[in-house]
């Protein structure tokens, strides 16, 4: 799910949309106060956008994700805690404590978390959402066995399989779409049932809420959002509603920010022309995607299997160039290659970071790209290089459609690869046949993300493993995994490694020293044999006009966690003005 709402920030969609929305709620600031606790609230609405769907479509059950609405649902529920992506660490939300000891993990639900119903969230609404993502193999049920209610009924216990690392469990429930949303009279019918039923289930009527906001309404045009009085820092949020416009595009979206008919975009990628030109009132909030372009290569390919066949790509990729090119405002090119996100590389291998081969950032290393690739038998001829057979490194180089962004990537590393003698035609797919293709290892190589993306993947564990495996494509580009020999950390003979068992161990692991040693030892591994070639990496673009609303400062740290349209008024960061 995190990559997929990455994806959504980079669609180019037509060029045609107007941004002409029909709904009613303007967001002016000009309403009737009402008192609240000694605060005003205005009868207005921060009117922003969802670009997932048409609402009537939609639905609120996190769990089926086919049409689940994820803009609308991170209003109406809450979070289990928040990840801040500048400080790099987790506060508390809808949990007011959790804790490791042993085998155990306990999760303390906020005394105040409360439905709209007025109802308490307690442990047997926990209870039934844990259980039934059981059935869905959410990330928690990699490491517990089972669950069950703790000393009173605020108090969930995880019973683990074994010792596991702390931060890993805090990540498998900790990321920004992970939420407590298991009415239990609601999701209780599907505890005796198979999980297809459940997944099959859209929340559409009567939805309870526990979030800032809970469901009214929705139709083609738009979701309803009302205020929460029964949330626990509704003093906060002195708005009466949210209306969530039907959009499809991104031009629709500039142009509704642009116009004023949008008072807020959870995520829109905006390329420099267009940021610019944004009204002086909107303000743009930049936080790392852990998410961004790569090259994703089939490791059964005659050529593109060959180790030195994919180091040469490397070499010869200008990562910055790329970055430059694609979005100068919004892209970062990692420093190494590895399976770790640029901002992390420095935190997570500390000195060692100067053995790792960096394939040239900022520039593009043709000597060594050519000294690879005579090395493993090919040869140039007529501008193009051959194997000893006389094949050309001659390939189709796949890209998603419509992702504006991303096809301008693409034309560059394809343009640098056939300069230096590669034989590459681009071919853009629609997304079914986009994944289908990778799936199916029906592919030599190709544009693809290499971090899995959100707050999990600020730990080293999940996207040095998810490189490997490569689950969203079921494993379709066949990396072999086993033992290796490879190249020395410290330049010096040979090392022998299992990389994937030994990054499965860092799950049992709690001494830091240790799991820091078993992430370099990996992270070094995936730099010498290339699983993938990370590219670039994304900075979210989340927009505020501050016009009708106020915002925080640029410095303020709440700014880093996101979405800051849907934290902010959580926290009494986002407020509507009145006149």
């Amino acid at each position: 799910m995190s990559g997929a709402a990455a994806l959504a920030g980079c669609g180019g969609g037509s060029d045609d949309g107007n941004g002409n929305g029909n709904g009613n709620g303007n967001g002016n600031g000009n309403g009737n106060g009402n008192g609240n606790g000694g605060s005003t609230v205005y009868d207005t609405a921060f009117v922003g956008a969802t670009n997932n769907g048409v609402p009537a479509n939609m639905h609120l059950n996190p769990d089926a994700t086919q049409n689940y609405d994820v803009i609308p649902g991170s209003h109406v529920f809450e979070r289990f805690v928040s990840y801040n992506f500048e400080t790099k660490e987790f506060g508390m939300a809808g949990l007011e404590d959790w804790s490791v000891d042993g085998t155990t993990f306990t999760l303390k639900i906020r005394e105040d978390l409360n439905w709209d119903t007025g109802e308490p969230v307690t442990a047997r609404d926990l209870l039934t959402q844990f259980r039934l993502q059981k059935k869905t193999g959410a990330a928690i049920w990699d490491f517990a066995d089972s669950v069950e209610e703790g000393e009173d009924e605020k108090t969930v216990v995880f019973q683990l399989k074994e010792e596991t690392n702390p931060l890993l469990l805090k990540h498998a429930i900790g990321s920004q779409g992970d939420r407590i949303f298991a009415y239990h009279p609601v999701y209780k019918e599907f505890l005796d049932k198979e999980a297809s039923a459940y997944q099959e289930f859209a929340w559409e009527e009567d939805v309870v809420a526990n979030g800032s906001f809970s469901f009214d309404s929705k139709d083609k045009q738009s979701w309803e959002l009302t205020r929460n009085e029964e949330y626990y820092n509704a003093d906060n949020v002195n708005f009466t509603r949210i209306q969530l416009l039907n959009r499809s595009d991104n031009t629709s979206l500039q142009q509704g920010l642009m116009g004023g008919e949008l008072d807020g975009m959870y995520s829109l990628f905006a390329p420099p022309n267009i940021a610019n030109s944004m009204p002086g009132h909107t303000q743009e909030i930049n936080t790392p995607a852990k998410w961004g372009y790569g090259i994703v290569f089939n490791h059964d390919h005659e050529h593109f299997g060959k180790l030195n066949v994919r180091k040469a790509v490397a070499h010869v990729v200008n990562r910055e160039a790329v970055a430059g090119n694609a979005g100068p405002r919004t892209k970062v090119a990692p420093d190494v290659v590895t399976g770790i996100a640029a901002g992390d590389q420095e935190g997570w291998l500390g000195d060692d970071m100067d053995n790792f081969e960096s394939y040239g950032k900022s520039s593009t290393q043709d000597q060594k790209a050519a000294d690879l690739l005579r090395d493993a038998g090919y040869s140039k001829s007529g501008g193009t290089w051959q194997d000893s057979d006389g094949n050309a490194i001659s390939a189709t180089y796949v890209t998603p459609a419509g992702w504006t962004d991303w096809t301008t990537a693409t034309n560059t590393v394809v343009d640098q690869l056939n300069s230096f003698g590669f034989d590459l035609e681009i071919d853009s797919k629609p997304m079914g046949d986009y994944f289908g293709g990778y799936v199916e290892n029906n592919f030599a190589l190709g544009a693809f993300y290499w971090l899995p993306g959100g707050a999990r993947s600020s730990f080293p564990f999940y996207p040095l493993r998810w490189e490997m495996q490569c689950p969203d494509i079921d494993g379709g580009h066949e990396f072999p995994t086993g033992e290796k020999t490879i190249p020395a950390m410290d330049g010096s003979g040979e090392m022998t490694i299992s990389p994937l068992e030994e990054i499965k161990q860092v799950a049992t692991m709690t001494d830091e020293d240790e799991v820091t040693e078993v992430i370099r030892r990996v992270a070094w591994h995936h730099n010498q044999t290339l699983p993938f070639l990370g590219v670039t990496e994304k900075q979210e673009q989340t927009w505020i006009s501050s016009q009708d609303f106020s915002a925080p400062s640029e410095d303020d740290p709440a700014l880093g966690v996101k979405w800051a349209t849907q934290w902010l008024p959580r926290v009494g960061k986002l407020t509507a003005e009145g006149n």
